[in-house]
């Protein structure tokens, strides 16, 4: 009988021991969930900066600005108390924007610099909970380049390393055209020939076309497989003492990896298509 019940209470033993475990465990999760919601809003994910050089000089570059609304970021534990945007274009997070979250909701940012960036995006409340939401942002460049009244072109470099730890460009893509202006004491036309090159100096595409005066040429080409470096566009002009005018417009595009816009708009059509269901 003693064996029995000695047997009978070290199962009843065990069976209160696991019944507390599953309490403290559940206690555990409870205390370890953050208690900030991330509800950031955001319009756009993706921009194209756009540059101006004319014969070698940068006349303007215009960046990509991008705006992060946490007004409706919340805590259960307390009032926001400060906001963050990590721009992710930077290696010691030197560029990021810290505010009040008392005197503004809304952090903006321009970018000065292509490729694919992880932004982090982050909200602390009075009990020091922080919580922090990750949005990749695509930023593309475009280059118009001109070289006027020229016999010997100069060389196009065009630099495809982006500013982040993330992958090259997907492509570049390239639209160029060549003017032969009316010039009576130079030959009646012109051979020209584009050359792309790689970083290695290792040409990837070309182009030949015979301009007579008062005539244009065009070429276009999209190059995939494109290695970090700088690539060079460059114009010979193969045959005849032509001045020319070269215009390239090359766009130095990333794959299409951005996180989806999350526009307020989106909360507020989805908020009332929920209430017209209920």
């Amino acid at each position: 009988m003693r064996v029995k019940r000695a047997k009978a209470m070290s199962l009843l033993a065990v069976l209160v021991f696991a019944s507390l475990a599953g309490c403290l465990s559940s206690t555990d999760d409870d205390s370890t969930e953050n208690p900030i919601t991330m509800n950031v809003h955001y319009d756009a994910t993706t921009g194209t900066i756009e540059e101006r050089v004319q014969n070698g000089a940068v006349i303007s570059q215009t960046g990509v600005e991008l705006s992060f609304d946490f007004a409706r970021v919340t805590s259960r534990a307390g009032s926001i108390t400060t906001l963050s945007l990590d721009p992710g274009d930077d290696e010691d997070g030197s560029n990021a924007v810290t505010v009040d979250a008392n005197e503004q909701a809304e952090i903006s940012y321009t970018y000065m610099t292509h490729g694919l960036f992880t932004v982090l995006l982050s909200a602390t409340d009075e009990s020091d909970n922080v919580a922090t939401v990750e949005v990749v942002v695509r930023i593309d460049k475009e280059i118009d380049w001109t070289d006027t009244n020229t016999n010997n072109p100069d060389l196009m470099v065009i630099s495809t390393v982006p500013d982040c730890e993330c992958a090259s460009p997907e492509r570049l893509e390239i639209d160029s055209t060549i003017e032969n202006p009316n010039d009576l004491i130079a030959s009646p036309r012109a051979e020209v020939t584009w050359h792309l090159e790689d970083p290695a100096g290792e040409e990837q595409a070309f182009h030949t076309e015979q301009i007579g005066e008062g005539q244009e040429a065009s070429w276009t080409h999209d190059q995939y497989a494109v290695d970090a470096g700088d690539w060079v566009l460059n114009v010979t002009i193969d045959s005849g003492n032509e001045s020319l005018n070269v215009h390239h417009v090359v766009l130095i595009a990333y794959e299409t990896n951005e996180t989806e816009p999350n526009p307020l708009a989106l909360e507020d059509a989805e908020r009332r298509k929920d209430s017209l269901s209920q």
